[in-house]
């Protein structure tokens, strides 16, 4: 064994001792009975281990590496620099509230492959109230500060957390393969108590003196695009990209709305087309029969190569994320799972105004994004690849890619005749200004130079939002600096390499073949892929 595979061996064991929630996510076995432990001590373990394993990274020489395990070097001194940096700057225990929230890690366990569906349940639930009696002590400091906003978003998560577990005995998957639902439903009514009490804790005790920001400013925004998505850009270069992108799409969609409609401006078309819907009780119907569409067209046009097996499950959002996803949204499939097995979610509707949003033409562009070629097969092909797939890459992913190449599939499924009529053109460029925005909206909100507010504002008038669905968009931005401009940035470095290799390749240049290499990589930076798979 290597020095730099004897590093990732003790590193990654180490690292899912400390944080036992996320090995799940990553196809390894052995900490699903977990929840994580917030106290002193462990958080001083890790501290303690990122500055360690950095030293230890950097003793290795990196002229040793073959290709790919630079690639995965990169990634990891990279992720292990911001940590470092993020612990320098303040303790995440007194500012996330939803840490102590342990609804997701319960709920990944019906949707995920897992040893004992059982135990793992009952030993998460039943470990709920003590992870929300360290919640409780560790906010109730008196330098715990988190943003009002992100209180706000945990009491929702909470509450909609307790509806989750209050339905999950009638999963299926729970009533075939758990067989005491009794000492289930206890082990349940102990943590709905538990959480519930959180909830009344954060609404009552921590709310009213939550006055912290969640802008991360400007040097530590600069750090992530340098260390997570490994650009050249700062902060003020990206938002000049993104001011341009959003003045070129404009100028595109005003002309084509004139075209569809002569004197009627973007708005009256996007109504117009918003208008034309399915129903509340065809949603879900409306997103597979597109989904399955989008998949047959993909085949049979050879745009991207399928991995052996996977699959896609259209299903409902869970409640306890609703909040944060207006619309739709994507869970890629355990590494491990044979069958690659992926979660498409619709949220459900409740405003007419939210309803239009999934109008016809917009929902086969969404499917696109999510589905295929978008985000599913796209993880589905990298958990194929063994290159693509080793946890330096799988736990350091970057939006540049992943949500870059989604939007680029918008595109390409427009240019291969899938998404083909003026209307599918208007509602791609509309949904690109909303991607444009985005980089302006991440910069400028991290950075400090656009309020909340100014924000909302911003897409309400510029994207014809409900303000509810600009305020759902806005509270993933706050948690996620760097990861909304991504869309934008990503598609815009793909096209360009798709134009760089068809003129080099010339007759020679195969877009599927463009694809597979693209992808090949797994889910990272752009430029470590563009550095990897498309430098001589």
């Amino acid at each position: 064994m290597s020095a730099f595979s004897e590093f990732c061996a003790h590193y990654f064991r180490t690292y899912f001792e400390l944080h036992p929630t996320e090995a799940i996510y990553y196809g390894i076995e052995g900490y699903d009975h977990l929840l994580n432990d917030y106290s002193d001590e462990t958080y001083k373990i890790e501290k303690a281990c990122v500055e360690e394993s950095l030293h230890k990274l950097h003793q290795i020489p990196v002229e040793d590496l073959d290709k790919d395990q630079a690639v995965d070097y990169a990634l990891l001194e990279g992720r292990l620099t911001i940590q470092r940096y993020e612990h320098s700057k303040e303790d995440y225990r007194l500012k996330w509230p939803d840490t102590y929230l342990p609804v997701d890690a319960i709920y990944i366990l019906t949707v995920r492959p897992t040893n004992d569906l059982t135990g793992n349940l009952l030993s998460r639930l039943n470990r709920t109230a003590g992870l929300v009696q360290q919640g409780i002590a560790n906010l109730s400091r008196p330098d715990a500060n988190p943003p009002r906003l992100w209180t706000e978003m945990a009491i929702e998560s909470a509450k909609g957390g307790v509806s989750f577990l209050d339905g999950l005995p009638n999963l299926p998957k729970i009533q075939s393969g758990v067989k005491d639902i009794a000492a289930l439903r206890s082990a349940i009514d102990n943590a709905k108590s538990a959480i519930n009490g959180f909830a009344d804790f954060l609404e009552r005790e921590l709310l009213p003196r939550c006055h912290g920001v969640y802008a991360v400013g400007e040097e530590h925004y600069n750090l992530l695009l340098k260390k997570k998505h490994f650009l050249n850009h700062d902060a003020q270069r990206l938002l000049a990209l993104g001011e341009d992108l959003f003045a070129k799409t404009k100028q595109e969609l005003v002309a084509l709305a004139d075209e569809l409609a002569p004197g009627k401006d973007i708005e009256e078309v996007a109504r117009k087309i918003q208008n034309n819907h399915p129903s509340v009780d065809q949603i879900l119907s409306a997103y597979q029969k597109a989904m399955e569409s989008a998949r047959e067209f993909v085949r049979e046009k050879q745009l991207v190569s399928f991995p052996p097996k996977e699959e896609l499950h259209v299903v409902h959002t869970p409640e306890f994320r609703r909040h944060e996803i207006p619309f739709a949204a994507y869970l890629s499939p355990s590494p491990k799972d044979p069958n690659q097995v992926g979660y498409y979610y619709v949220t459900p509707v409740t405003d007419e105004d939210l309803l239009r949003e999934h109008n016809w033409v917009g929902l086969e562009n969404t499917s696109v994004h999510e589905s295929y070629p978008g985000h599913h097969l796209q993880f589905s092909v990298a958990n194929s690849i063994a290159a693509a797939s080793t946890l330096p890459r799988l736990m350091n992913e970057s939006s540049v890619f992943y949500e870059g190449w989604a939007l680029y599939c918008e595109q390409l499924m427009q240019e291969q005749g899938f998404l083909k009529s003026k209307d599918h053109r208007f509602v791609m460029l509309k949904d690109r200004l909303w991607r444009a925005l985005r980089i302006i909206i991440d910069v400028k909100t991290q950075i400090g130079q656009m309020t909340y507010d100014e924000a909302a504002d911003l897409m309400v008038r510029e994207l014809h939002f409900p303000r509810a669905q600009a305020c759902a968009d806005l509270n993933w931005y706050s948690q996620s600096p760097s990861g909304p401009m991504g869309y934008a940035l990503g598609w815009s470095i793909i096209n360009r390499l798709r134009d760089q290799e068809r003129a080099r390749l010339g007759d020679k240049f195969v877009l599927r073949e463009f694809h597979d290499k693209l992808l090949s990589g797994g889910s990272i930076s752009l430029p470590l892929v563009e550095k990897r798979h498309f430098t001589a």
